[in-house]
């Protein structure tokens, strides 16, 4: 069973395709912009131990900004009779690597204010925090490769969903353990760190919301809802690219 693709909503529903094509564009752009900051913020930084933080955000704003170029594409030759529809359906997969570059930021930053408070030896920590991290990539891989060659299909949408709900989750528990300790308070990573977790909630919505499907509900109705995610994801991604600019003119 198919779910049903974004581009046969588009050819119904111009109306809809436009707000998409605009949702999309913020997220190429503000993507774009991400990366450049937390590019620049990597060449300015003389401690190490940031270097794995900024790599990780420059790869944030890079999968963003795929995701939102390659939804450009689709809902631009979707809507244009005179071209042929370029379809996308790995796209998601590309914004489940988003989300997964998002929860491996907040989990480095935990790890490094751990270590540089506790000052132990984590070298079991570290192999049990890789496996799962490399368990995660699998299915990022699976995704991105399995919608590009079966389509959009029932059930990768189920697995993109809950692998979504699974990335989250693991950002948002050491993000939340992380701003609740007192050394980080006040700090630049303190003040990031509540800028990104708006970012990782909507984006879990994003995917998310495709489950109802599953269960039921009307694609054009799911549709119109996460298009608001999409765009509230930009703009919490925008706000946040504010913190890395801020870090870079303080550098």
């Amino acid at each position: 069973m198919d779910v049903v693709p974004l581009q046969s909503v588009f050819a119904v529903d111009s109306s809809l395709a436009f707000i998409f094509f605009i949702a999309f564009s913020l997220m190429t752009v503000l993507g774009v912009r991400f990366a450049l900051y937390a590019y620049w913020n990597l060449g300015a930084t003389d401690l190490d131990s940031q270097a794995v933080l900024w790599e990780y955000l420059l790869f944030v704003g890079l999968a963003a900004a795929l995701y939102g170029l390659l939804g450009v594409v689709e809902s631009v030759t979707a809507v244009t009779p005179s071209m042929t529809v370029v379809e996308t359906p790995y796209r998601d997969g590309v914004f489940l690597a988003f989300l997964l570059m998002l929860a491996l930021t907040m989990r480095e930053i935990y790890d490094n204010d751990a270590l540089t408070n506790a000052g132990i030896d984590s070298g079991g920590a570290f192999e049990q925090r890789r496996t799962i991290e490399m368990s995660f990539a699998v299915i990022v891989t699976g995704s991105v490769f399995g919608t590009g060659i079966f389509g959009t299909h029932i059930v990768l949408t189920a697995v993109e969903g809950v692998a979504a709900l699974v990335f989250a989750s693991y950002g948002l528990v050491y993000g939340q353990r992380q701003l609740s300790r007192s050394s980080v308070q006040g700090t630049m990573i303190d003040s990031l760190l509540r800028h990104l977790l708006p970012v990782v909630a909507f984006g879990l919505l994003v995917l998310a919301i495709d489950l109802t499907i599953l269960f039921g509900l009307n694609v054009g109705i799911v549709r119109h809802i996460q298009v608001v995610f999409v765009i509230m994801t930009a703009t919490t991604l925008m706000t946040a690219t504010i913190k890395l600019r801020q870090n870079v003119a303080g550098l």
